[in-house]
């Protein structure tokens, strides 16, 4: 038996819905049944992509926040119906800079919360989501909440993908991601209108691939945010700060670019006292 505070990967590297997932799991005592379902996934999901488990003989035991050997608790599913954003797709997020981006990272991109003072608009996340993967498709649907219970009124963009052969939508809103089969069944899934990546006309598929082409401008985007980093010091910025101090290590040439950039503006300030 070993307590999940004592893996490293899950008390620095893994999120659910933007908080360190461990940390979620205290602010929020009283979870959903759906958020335990996610949560759970990713827990498992986590542990077995850092080999850190046997996925055949070691379980979740969420209840006293622990792994053991009793196969009466949760067992690591590969297809699970709903889990936060895997380790492997967040992985390839950080190695896909574009143009719909704006040159950053797409697991930055995504990692930013969704509140009051930042708003976005979600056909962008969708189309960044859906960049790592072949062929996507979009949806505008009516549905009911997961978590609320009440009927979506206003139709809500939403991506599809195919993981290992297995559909999976992409909420790039709530950041988890549910097995298509399990959401349609469950959530009232109307669709008000839809397309297919690989099914677009000549013209509407050449924007998409504009929108989705590599780019990298986080140099720029660092001369941003950086700055600001200060006031981002609610538990929901966390993923956004872990991902920009991830990049460092994968996109070593743009930091460098980014200090350049620094040292040319402190050079024209000093020019212009």
């Amino acid at each position: 038996m070993k307590k999940l505070e004592d893996y490293d990967v899950l008390v620095n590297d893994v999120f659910y819905r933007t908080t360190h997932i461990l940390d979620y799991i205290k602010i929020n005592p009283n979870l959903s049944e759906l958020d335990k379902k996610a949560i759970k996934a990713a827990i498992m999901d986590a542990l077995v992509y850092a080999k850190e488990i046997d996925p055949e003989n070691e379980y979740l035991d969420l209840d006293n926040m622990v792994i053991d050997n009793d196969p009466n608790n949760y067992k690591y599913e590969k297809h699970p119906d709903v889990c936060g954003i895997p380790m492997w797709m967040k992985e390839a997020y950080r190695r896909k800079s574009i143009e719909i981006t704006g040159g950053i990272p797409v697991s930055i991109f995504l990692a930013r919360p969704s509140s009051k003072l930042i708003r976005y608009c979600v056909y962008d996340p969708n189309t960044a989501a859906s960049a790592i993967f072949p062929d996507a498709t979009f949806y505008n649907v009516f549905y009911t909440s997961p978590t609320r219970g009440v009927r979506i009124e206003e139709k809500r963009p939403i991506v599809e993908v195919e993981i290992d052969g297995v559909k999976y939508l992409i909420d790039t809103l709530t950041k988890r991601i549910f097995k298509s089969s399990f959401f349609k069944e469950n959530y009232g899934f109307e669709i008000v209108d839809q397309y297919t990546i690989s099914k677009l006309s000549r013209k509407a598929k050449k924007f998409y691939i504009n929108s989705t082409r590599t780019r990298d401008r986080l140099a720029e985007y660092l001369m941003v945010s950086v700055p600001l980093m200060e006031g981002f010091n609610t538990p929901d910025w966390v993923e956004f700060k872990y991902e920009i101090e991830k990049s460092k290590t994968i996109l070593p040439d743009e930091w460098a670019r980014y200090k350049d950039l620094q040292d040319d503006y402190i050079e024209f300030l000093n020019k212009h006292k």
